[in-house]
């Protein structure tokens, strides 16, 4: 059996595609024969795994150094942080024979990698989204790089990866694992969709956060209203721009046709009541899980021509690509679709097969088997 220990301490928690790629990617190796232990403060990891039964251990004092903050204040808990997770390391190597630590977090990739490596465990850090300001312009950036050579480097995307490779990181310590779906779990027939000439829903499932352009979106619904008076949207997820997005809605005068019903765990139910998924990110979008989920229960998809989305939809065969916080494109690309439905339920089909051939969770789970 091979156990792997996983840190993470995040600066904020929220449940986005990182946290579910981390829970399909420990249910699926659990099967595989694999054990895995997490110590995290993370709030939505932490009952998650213990839902599962799986030993967790929580140290809510430890943020990762991203923020002014956070980065002001991290040479002074370092050394504290530093004894305290490799003492936890040890415990875990000697106590249960863990032969890797998953980091998932930039704190104990820069303070615990070369413990780990000493001890002779394998390292793997996982880069959910690109490398950005977060890193980039971060006084512990060399540490990163210099640590990066002691680990192997997950990146969902190409896209992901090249950031990575343009920060220093050597490129052949980067492994792009695209993530997987379970293929059989997301294909559903949408048998009673609502006829799009009485009501055309666009739907959004993501995080409420400005870098995810949902005021994009609201802004497109405002404009296209009067070619499309049925128009509908929902927004699903949470985040902190929350209340601005519903005062936007307000101030559009679309209050009475966006609705927010907020984080939703049973996303498929959402998704086969959509006619388009839209994903308006405008900074950044490593890979875009949600993506892949709606093409694969054939829902046609609007998505900024943005990161890592390319890599799973070629404009105007397995969906259809706009210019990231482009009001205009986004409008005549809905009005487009609305009127060549047959035509975009077509490409959702095509993806739907490009999905199942290239980004199924069996793929994922093998390919990080071999890392672990």
């Amino acid at each position: 059996m091979k156990r792997v220990l996983i840190y993470k301490f995040p600066y904020s928690s929220l449940f986005g595609g990182g946290e579910r790629h981390t829970l399909d990617l420990v249910e699926g190796l659990q099967t595989h024969g694999f054990e895995f232990f997490l110590v995290s403060s993370c709030s939505v990891l932490v009952p998650e795994f213990r839902r599962r039964q799986i030993s967790t251990w929580r140290l809510p004092f430890i943020k990762e150094p991203v923020s002014y903050g956070t980065v002001f204040l991290f040479p002074f808990v370092a050394l504290f942080a530093f004894c305290i997770l490799s003492s936890i390391l040890i415990y875990f190597r000697i106590g249960y024979r863990v032969q890797t630590l998953y980091c998932l977090s930039l704190t104990e990739k820069i303070l615990i990698t070369p413990v780990a490596r000493l001890l002779g465990m394998r390292v793997l850090w996982i880069e959910h989204v690109a490398c950005g300001r977060w890193l980039v312009l971060n006084p512990f950036r060399p540490l990163y790089v210099a640590f990066s050579r002691l680990a192997s480097i997950v990146t969902p995307s190409q896209d992901a990866a090249h950031s990575f490779i343009q920060l220093g990181v050597l490129q052949k310590r980067i492994h792009v694992i695209p993530y997987g779906l379970r293929i059989d779990a997301w294909t559903v027939e949408r048998k009673h969709l609502p006829d799009p000439t009485k009501h055309f829903t666009l739907g959004y499932v993501g995080r409420l956060e400005p870098e995810k352009g949902v005021d994009i979106l609201l802004r497109a619904i405002q404009e296209v209203r009067f070619s499309l008076p049925h128009i509908r949207g929902i927004i699903i997820g949470h985040g902190s721009s929350r209340r601005h997005l519903e005062w936007l809605a307000r101030e559009f005068g679309i209050l009475d046709r966006v609705t927010f019903v907020g984080f939703q765990l049973d996303v498929q139910k959402w998704l086969k009541n959509l006619h388009v998924l839209i994903l308006p990110s405008v900074k950044r979008e490593s890979f875009g899980i949600i993506v892949l989920e709606a093409l694969c229960a054939k829902v046609p998809v609007i998505a900024s021509d943005i990161g890592g989305v390319p890599e799973i939809i070629e404009h105007n065969k397995t969906g259809y690509l706009v210019h990231p916080g482009n009001v205009e494109a986004l409008v005549e690309q809905i009005l487009f679709t609305y009127h060549h439905y047959t035509d975009a339920l077509e490409s959702a089909r095509r993806g739907s097969a490009k999905v199942a051939a290239q980004f199924s969770l069996e793929t994922m789970l093998s390919r990080f088997s071999i890392l672990l």
